[in-house]
């Protein structure tokens, strides 16, 4: 089960990087009051239309990652890494892609669809029980203490519609955005798990449901109750075109201009949720597992019954989690919800200051980050955003982004921790964005620089139609 979590791992949130950059093509991802458009069509495709890959603990899984690629992994190494991520207090993987991406600018406010998949893994598997049963060094364990073993996976295909407007007097904009979502995989889990005694013994006794939808091939146990799930005969093509789970979300976000220097943003991400209903088969995690009775010692210690390992003390690796009670009942999950807040300042027309809160809301999982960054104009084609992030419990990253701006389009490239491309043996916290957007049916720029010498006056090209000879009109704004 732990081998299968983490190679699904992924959690689709845009890098905190970019929130400071409102003038992003791809800026609605935090806001949707930031959807906007320099010209009147702007469109995207994959794979330039926007990639973010996000992950934690990136050291430990990078290293997995490539001894399972050279074949060098042994089930004691898996036991090692196992014991290595006890000490991570959360996972938070993530993925997502855009497929396509298209903006219309209009006189009422600006529109946008959007295609993407969005994959994402937020676990948290470290506490008191865990730390007891599989690590030697801790001795004991208090009886009774309950401990929580969240987990919540999935991948979706996502269409949505997004429309932003300004008010009159410029100083307020608001966006909103309605999203359907079309499911392939969830995994998702609240487990409790303590340490109950049973007769003489004791065991770790686990309570919850792990609810489960995933295309397989079953192999029907010889009493019926359970089945095995045979992973060799499952279809791509299943997975992929995976239909019949369904759910509805929305995004909702404000800019509000104090002065106009000092702005104020506020937005709730993915407020929705996601219905379950077809190739389904999640397990009752209702079950106690005992602990061989002659490695422990029963005592009380501050007045707490607590357990105490001998020098004898092992655990059995023997569980088959595929062969636990199954339940084929439809389950709904919830997405996990993003808040953003922020305040920026303009410094002068080529620098401004910012500050970011962002805050995932999930049960048993959320965590929070928090990021200050300066945005330098360093010319009129390329800006850029540095500063510092607290992401979670990785308190040293430092974010940068750079945005190009052309007249074919933008171009944009970005990550939360620039310590991870410098040393990323180093680096808990690693991330990349990166994207191009290109404009569609622009007139053609015939202006040329002005000149040093005539500061009101700009020449043109004299460039003629070559069917009807007459010289081509150029733009009425300067790019």
């Amino acid at each position: 089960m732990f081998l299968t979590l983490i190679s699904l791992g992924l959690q689709a949130q845009s890098n905190l990087s970019f929130y400071p950059l409102d003038e992003q093509f791809n800026a609605f991802d935090y806001n949707p009051a930031f959807l906007t458009s320099p010209e009147k069509f702007t469109f995207s495709i994959f794979p330039m239309a926007g990639m973010n890959l996000i992950t934690n603990n990136q050291a430990i899984l990078r290293e997995a990652a490539n001894k399972s690629s050279l074949g060098e992994i042994s089930e004691s190494y898996y036991k090692d890494l196992f014991n290595r991520l006890l000490d991570k207090p959360t996972f938070h993987e993530s993925v997502e892609a855009t497929f396509l991406n298209f903006t219309y600018g209009a006189k009422k406010g600006y529109f946008n669809f959007r295609v993407r998949d969005r994959q994402f893994l937020d676990a948290s598997v470290n506490g008191e029980v865990t730390n007891f049963i599989f690590k030697t060094e801790i001795r004991s364990a208090a009886i009774g203490k309950v401990q929580h073993f969240p987990v919540q996976a999935a991948h979706y295909r996502e269409y949505s519609l997004g429309y932003s407007f300004s008010s009159p007097d410029k100083r307020l904009l608001a966006g909103m955005r309605g999203k359907l979502y079309f499911g392939k995989f969830a995994f998702s889990s609240y487990i409790d798990g303590s340490i109950t005694p049973k007769g003489e013994d004791y065991g770790l006794r686990t309570r919850g449901m792990v609810y489960i939808s995933f295309p397989h091939e079953t192999l029907n146990s010889s009493n019926g109750d359970t089945y095995t799930v045979d992973l060799n005969n499952a279809s791509i093509k299943d997975y992929l075109f995976n239909s019949g789970n369904i759910g509805a979300g929305v995004d909702l976000g404000i800019v509000y201009k104090i002065n106009p220097a000092l702005s104020f943003s506020m937005s709730v991400i993915d407020l929705g949720r996601m219905s379950w209903k077809n190739n389904l088969n999640s397990r009752n995690m209702d079950t106690l597992f005992l602990l061989n009775s002659p490695s422990y010692d029963v005592s009380i210690i501050s007045g707490v019954p607590t357990l105490t390992k001998k020098e004898n003390y092992a655990y059995s690796d023997t569980f088959d989690f595929f062969n636990l009670q199954t339940d084929s009942s439809s389950f709904h999950t919830t997405l996990p919800t993003t808040i953003y807040a922020g305040l920026k300042y303009m410094v002068n027309p080529g620098l401004s200051v910012s500050i970011t809160d962002r805050y995932v809301a999930m049960k048993n999982l959320g965590y929070n980050s928090l990021s200050m960054a300066a945005n330098l104009e360093l010319n009129k084609k390329l800006t850029a955003s540095i500063g510092y992030s607290i992401i979670g419990n990785s308190y040293f990253n430092v974010p940068l982004a750079l945005l190009l701006k052309q007249s074919f389009g933008q171009m944009y490239i970005g990550t939360d921790n620039l310590l991870f491309l410098v040393s990323p043996a180093k680096a808990d916290y690693a991330s990349v964005s990166f994207g191009v957007c290109f404009y569609l049916f622009t007139h053609r720029n015939l202006l040329l620089k002005r000149l040093d010498y005539l500061p009101f006056y700009q020449p043109r090209k004299t460039i003629k139609n070559r069917r009807s000879g007459l010289l081509i009109k150029a733009r009425n704004k300067e790019k």
